[in-house]
């Protein structure tokens, strides 16, 4: 029996670790098949390739809320602030 070297990419959250798998570990040809199953799957690829399964945790929440981009501001002139104390009211 000959022993041959295989290579095959498998999907892992890099939250939690968890892999792309119920019963069965998946291993994929390629990158972009792992990848586009993942997405099926509910799992989030980013742009910088982190890839996020669709647990609903503590560290899952934070992770998808550091990816949002700032709320933004709106000022317009002689508008006061929401948090300026006018003092009591008469």
């Amino acid at each position: 029996m000959p022993i041959r070297t295989l290579t095959f990419r498998i999907v892992t959250c890099d939250i939690c670790g968890d892999e792309d798998t119920d019963d069965v570990l998946p291993l994929y040809d390629t990158r972009q098949i792992a990848a586009d199953n993942a997405r099926q799957c509910g799992w989030l690829i980013t742009a910088d390739q982190r890839v996020i399964c669709p647990d609903d945790d503590r560290r899952h929440r934070a992770a998808l809320d550091d990816l949002m981009p700032p709320e933004p501001t709106t000022e317009v002139d002689g508008q006061l602030s929401l948090d300026l104390d006018l003092g009591p009211a008469t």
